[in-house]
């Protein structure tokens, strides 16, 4: 970690980082610590006793040497004790999350020099942004007479004082902090850590049993063994995608932070930190936590050989549903190259606001690398106004920043944010020694700059206008990071996948297919890849390649669900529905909650005349994927062929909402209303769809019929 005993001092600084024996220069004696490899505590009981008088011995350097008028001494009861209790136990106590307690004289006596040394430093307690004109919730910085007191109590001897000035000790909640949640969910089975080697990176999904969506009002984190759990990314998964994730590997969870489709719920920010205190949403900003939907808890684990077994818990307080919708933007870069040696990369980013909005909060992330960051507003008229300002950046207190009060800005103005980063050997928390040339990745021996802001438009009919805008910077943006990694190395089968990907559904087949047959001749047995390059020859008429990819891929991968599915939509075009159902049923075996795969069944089922049980897995569809179009539509037939007309028109107004331009939709939605006697909304439906296709025969045949009819009476 980076620990400045005086921010003037960039030698004490180094020493202090080190831990070691100081040289008459102040410099380490050939010591470096190096934070990827200790827990965010781990620096306070890393200091030998030479170390921390070493450390004392410096502050008191740092002080003037003119006399100064003779002060009443400092005392742990009457001056101390109050800034501990209130700033400091809710981590260091009996039972929290840091290394020792300072909730007593004898705790905080032993380790006075340490206190003096880190306040001093302003790495503890942890809270990296500077003091700026937007002030955040929870704040956990000390007033300079705070430090300035624990200065001259270490350097007075430490003493007691007076017991009875000493004010009673906070006391904490036994248990959840938050009071005890509406539901509780935990890891299903514990994960043993690697007792030494590279940082974990590993993601695990936790079902949670709820009957009905819910709405969360705060979320409380318990890791369990905070020692080895540096921090968590927590993702809700309504479509449950990842199961088959954690089916594929034989230990707990899966290696990596694939995520499949789930995400960040309503633009909030869900994780955890050492030090985080759970924080209850902002008012009116509730985030649905659909019914029967999965938690993905990614995880970054520090191999320890005295670990316990990691099994977290996730505690839910629930409320009503939200009254103001937020939504997140990302600034950042993902076309990063850092050399070696280099102490001022720099990353840049903007955005311009296209509506009026309010900032509620930032997550600003990079790794070890990160050196300083920036956030700031530019508006219209020319005036800057900052928002966030981290001088020392360190990766083991990252943390989300709420505003105390949401930030307003108008329509036109500009996000910005720059990040620079320290290659060089003088950084003590480089993870490569020496310094090496270092790519954006997730690792955390790579790199990353991004920037999460959460806003709420202010008028709430302008949430679909700004997500529709940003999604084409972010589209932008990724392309950018792919085809930079692709530049830099052409073979990187990753990148091939994610480019080609993004370029079919951009409408680009023939640029995906031939990144796609690259990625597969640099990895021949790239499931995922297979099956992707046998779907896109398939829409492109090549029936009998696509079959032949598709087999490559379960054959490279036989329990990858997608290859089973694609298979089955094959064999459906190919009016072979009972083989198709097989397939079908086989990709739900891997991943239970494949929409997709459950609509393929539903067409299978359909197709051989079992309309009831094609229903349900319709419906199992869009319970996964509510804006499932073609499973609302084929839902819609259905009810209307059993007669449940209205529950029918539901299910078109559905697929509608999903896709306005359905026209096989509009129409059986007309013919419904029609029969059903409503024909003035009957005849809307008609007049869409003959604005999208003029000449419809039966759209114009049906309004024909309609507007000589009255309305049935009621």
């Amino acid at each position: 970690m980076r620990c400045a005993v005086a921010q003037r001092d960039a030698d004490q600084r180094s020493a202090f980082q080190a831990g070691g024996a100081i040289t008459a220069v102040g410099r380490p004696a050939g010591l470096r610590f190096r934070s990827d490899r200790a827990s965010p505590f781990q620096v306070l009981t890393s200091l030998s006793p030479q170390a921390v008088e070493a450390v004392s011995l410096l502050a008191a350097f740092s002080v003037t040497t003119a006399l100064a008028p003779a002060q009443e001494p400092v005392t742990f009861s009457r001056d101390v004790a109050p800034i501990l209790f209130e700033h400091c136990v809710t981590c260091h106590r009996a039972d929290g999350i840091g290394p020792f307690s300072l909730e007593t004289y004898a705790g905080a006596r032993e380790r006075a020099g340490l206190i003096a040394a880190m306040t001093a430093a302003r790495r503890m307690p942890p809270w990296l942004p500077d003091p700026g004109p937007e002030p955040f919730v929870g704040e956990r910085r000390l007033p300079d007479e705070a430090i300035e007191t624990l200065r001259r109590w270490a350097e007075g001897g430490a003493l007691e004082g007076d017991p009875a000035a000493l004010p009673p000790a906070p006391r904490f909640a036994a248990g959840w902090q938050l009071g005890e949640p509406d539901l509780v969910v935990a890891m299903p089975e514990p994960y043993v850590v690697p007792a030494s080697g590279r940082d974990v990176f590993r993601s695990f999904v936790v079902p949670v049993p709820t009957e009905r969506d819910q709405f969360v009002e705060a979320m409380e984190f318990r890791p369990g063994n905070h020692e080895v759990v540096h921090h968590a990314v927590v993702l809700v998964d309504a479509a449950r995608s990842t199961r088959h994730l954690d089916a594929l590997d034989p230990e707990p969870g899966w290696a990596g932070m694939q995520a499949g489709l789930a995400e960040s719920p309503d633009g909030h920010f869900l994780g955890w930190t050492p030090g985080k205190t759970s924080l209850e949403v902002p008012e009116g900003m509730t985030w649905r936590l659909p019914r029967g939907s999965d938690l993905v808890l990614q995880l970054h684990l520090l191999p320890r050989p005295d670990a316990a077994p990691v099994q977290v818990e996730v505690g839910f307080h629930f409320g009503a549903a939200p009254s103001r919708a937020s939504t997140r933007l990302r600034l950042g870069s993902k076309a990063m190259d850092v050399p070696a040696g280099e102490e001022r990369y720099r990353i840049q980013d903007g955005y311009r606001l296209p509506v009026d909005v309010e900032l509620v909060g930032l997550y600003p992330h990079a790794h070890y690398l990160g050196k300083e960051m920036r956030a700031w507003a530019e508006l219209e008229d020319g005036r800057r106004q900052p928002l966030l300002h981290i001088p020392d950046w360190d990766f083991n207190w990252q943390a989300e920043y709420r505003f105390a009060r949401p930030v307003s800005l108008p329509a036109g103005a500009r996000l910005a944010m720059e990040f620079r980063y320290d290659n060089s050997a003088d950084n003590p928390q480089n993870p490569h020694d020496p310094p090496r040339r270092v790519l954006y990745g997730p690792e955390s021996s790579d790199e990353m700059g991004d920037l999460w802001i959460q806003v709420v438009p202010k008028r709430e009919e302008d949430l679909a206008a700004l997500k529709r805008d940003f999604a084409q910077k972010e589209t932008a943006a990724r392309l950018a990071g792919y085809r930079f990694k692709l530049e830099r190395n052409p073979k990187d089968e990753k990148a091939l996948f994610s480019l080609a990907g993004m370029l079919a559904a951009l409408g680009e087949r023939d640029e995906a297919i031939r990144l796609l047959d690259e990625a597969v001749r640099v990895r021949p047995d790239f499931a995922l890849a297979l099956s992707d390059l046998g779907r896109l020859h398939f829409l492109n008429g090549d029936v009998e390649r696509a079959v032949s990819l598709f087999d490559r891929a379960a054959g490279a991968n036989p329990a990858l669900p997608q290859a089973h599915h694609n298979l089955g939509t094959v064999l459906l075009a190919q009016r072979n529905p009972a083989k198709a159902e097989a397939h079908f049923r086989r990709a739900l075996e891997e991943w239970p909650e494949f929409a997709e795969a459950h609509y393929g069944l539903g067409e299978a089922l359909e197709a051989r005349g079992e309309s009831e049980e094609a229903l349900r897995h319709y419906r199992r569809a869009t319970s996964g994927k509510p804006d499932f179009a073609l499973a609302h539509f084929r839902s819609g037939n259905l009810l209307a062929k059993a007669g449940a007309e209205q529950a029918s028109v539901d299910h078109y107004d559905a697929a509608l909402a999903a896709e306005p331009d359905f026209v096989p939709a509009l129409f059986n939605r007309a013919a419904v209303l029609a029969r059903q006697g409503k024909t003035d909304q009957a005849a809307r439906s008609l007049e869409r769809l003959l604005q999208l296709e003029p000449d419809h025969r039966e759209a114009r045949e049906l309004l024909s019929r309609i507007g000589n009819l009255p309305p049935r009476r009621r």
